[in-house]
């Protein structure tokens, strides 16, 4: 007579909705703290470039001959500061993706905004006249950069993975910068008799360098910051 082995079987364990509670809650909390820390990158360069607005940056003067063109007329040391922004954010977008990327600029720029406001509000009876940037400045500034940073991690994000190595990164940051400086110099010199749009090209070519400038840092930095699962590059 065959004897027939008795197979047990065990029904899944299902989760009480407590514990699915207490699970999302601790995803949400390491999601929360993580754009709080990546946050923390990005949050020092939008405050050191709205302290240094208003410096000249003329480490590229002597490049030029026509003082008219020379960068120090519109490059300040905040601007240069600002484009530091774009290259950090395609950092984050490689190892967290585009989406945690966009978190960490909304996050950052709505703290940077408080931080400001309020250094503006402590300092506004001894401010004079003069001692702020014009409206149409501080607005092409502000908008121009969050723009980029934006494109930076969305494009980066569209465009990982296969192909070359430096095609991601490349596409994303000339993206940004074009959109920065397109969107940069109309909006802060329209009504200004300055040869702005020579100055266009002098940031889009010293822009051009900066890419080619990160894309070595980039290389470095790929095998360090691998992407998370699910992403490539």
């Amino acid at each position: 007579m065959e004897v027939v082995a008795a197979i047990e079987t065990r029904r899944p364990i299902r989760e009480t909705p407590l514990q699915r509670l207490g699970r999302e809650l601790r995803k949400f909390l390491e999601a929360l703290l993580r754009v709080a820390l990546l946050s923390g990158l990005l949050i020092p360069i939008l405050l050191a470039a709205f302290l240094t607005l208003d410096l000249p940056y003329r480490g590229f003067d002597h490049f030029f001959t026509m003082g008219p063109v020379k960068p120090g007329n519109w490059l300040s040391l905040g601007y240069f500061l600002m484009a530091a922004g774009a290259p950090l954010i395609v950092l984050i977008a490689r190892r967290f993706g585009g989406e945690e990327a966009s978190r960490v600029v909304t996050a950052s720029w709505a703290a940077a905004a408080f931080a400001a406001f309020a250094g503006v509000s402590y300092l506004s009876p001894v401010l004079e006249d003069g001692d702020m940037p014009s409206t149409a400045f501080i607005v092409a500034f502000v908008g121009s950069s969050i723009l980029s940073q934006f494109i930076a991690g969305g494009v980066y994000d569209l465009t990982r993975g296969g192909g070359k190595w430096w095609r991601a990164p490349f596409f994303a940051l000339l993206s940004a910068y074009l959109a920065q400086t397109f969107l940069y110099f109309p909006i802060a010199y329209w009504t200004s008799v300055a040869p702005w749009m020579n100055w266009m090209v002098e940031d889009v070519a010293l822009k051009s360098l900066l890419i080619l400038v990160f894309l070595g840092i980039y290389r470095i930095l790929m095998k360090s910051l691998r992407p998370r699962g699910g992403y490539g590059g």
